[in-house]
């Protein structure tokens, strides 16, 4: 069937070519490149299948996650000191804005928030650097409305700026000192491309901190059954940049960019919680209804076969510190 919310043409025939470069594979083949029509049920990754998911699930993140009150829609971390899920939901701002700190970026920087949410990220960073500026990107309008509403709630909306845009295509902008991604990597039409993108947007030695889930060992290695939860994963979230370290470090040198440092937090993430043996048992009666193609039912088969990965050891949760090198082009 069709991706949810998109018809066949007339006489059911697949969308011109011209337009099959917006159909993605994992890990960022097009369909042209496979030969296969975009409606085929492995091909289910778009843009705005991205935008439609985080337009329709947002809410429902900020519902029924635990860091609703930090305006967070990523992982909570418990790192040493955290005692809430407040604390949790905060903890890799905490990180990130550490991480920037020791990377001595100065406190008067341009901060670049890639897939922004609705500002939590960008709100932390613009309290621990005073006289700085963010600038959050995201392709969900549901979300930057939210995100710019919630600027002038929290006092920040003259720091604090939200744009509807698509990653990959960036207005060029002001350059950046210095760019985060939590939990956007992995949505991006391949590492490379991510990469590619937002090193147009750093200055000159500016660092960027990725956060997210990486592959263990290269998918060719991993068990059959990894393999199709990893599929599963892929599909539920809209994440096809599902990659190992070693691809995005091979990336990041390929877009100009150098690795600085790398952390895994892993055992940070609260597992085998009621709440996810509970998911374990009624996700896969959900994916055979073929529930995957509502956004919300798709979150939580993904999610389920996220929980499994990191269980199991085959995805893991990092951050990575990159820096755009002097010698790169502005």
């Amino acid at each position: 069937p069709p991706p949810a919310g998109r018809r066949n043409p007339p006489g059911g025939a697949a969308p011109p070519c011209a337009h099959r470069s917006r159909y993605l594979l994992v890990n960022g083949t097009t369909l042209a490149q496979r030969g296969r029509s975009p409606y085929s049920p492995v091909m289910w990754q778009t843009t705005d299948a991205v935008a439609r998911y985080y337009d329709r699930n947002t809410r429902w993140f900020l519902r029924l996650g635990r860091g609703g009150g930090r305006y967070a829609i990523h992982r909570l971390l418990w790192g040493p000191g955290v005692t809430s899920p407040d604390e949790a939901a905060s903890y890799v701002n905490v990180l990130l804005a550490r991480a920037l700190a020791t990377l001595d970026v100065g406190n008067a920087l341009r901060i670049l928030d890639v897939g922004c949410g609705v500002g939590g990220t960008a709100f932390h960073l613009a309290r621990a650097f005073p006289e700085g500026h963010v600038v959050g990107v995201t392709l969900s309008p549901s979300q930057v409305a939210m995100a710019r509403d919630l600027a002038v709630k929290e006092g920040l909306d003259r720091r604090c700026r939200f744009l509807h845009q698509d990653f990959h295509h960036m207005d060029p902008g002001e350059p950046v000192s210095a760019a985060v991604a939590v939990e956007a990597f992995v949505h991006a039409r391949s590492p490379e491309a991510f990469l590619a993108a937002v090193a147009a947007r750093l200055t000159p030695g500016a660092p960027l901190l990725v956060v997210d889930d990486f592959l263990s060992h290269p998918e060719d290695e991993l068990p059959a059954r990894a393999r199709r939860r990893l599929e599963a994963f892929r599909r539920g979230w809209r994440a096809p940049s599902v990659c190992t370290p070693h691809r995005l470090r091979e990336a990041a040198e390929g877009a100009g960019m150098e690795p600085v440092a790398e952390q895994d937090l892993t055992e940070l993430i609260q597992l085998r919680r009621p709440r996810d043996r509970m998911l374990a048992a009624i996700a896969p009666f959900l994916e055979a209804l073929g529930l995957g193609r509502f956004p919300f039912f798709s979150n939580l088969i993904g999610g389920n076969a996220l929980h499994h990965g990191l269980a199991d050891g085959w995805i893991s949760y990092r951050i990575f510190t990159l820096r755009k090198r002097l010698d790169s082009l502005p």
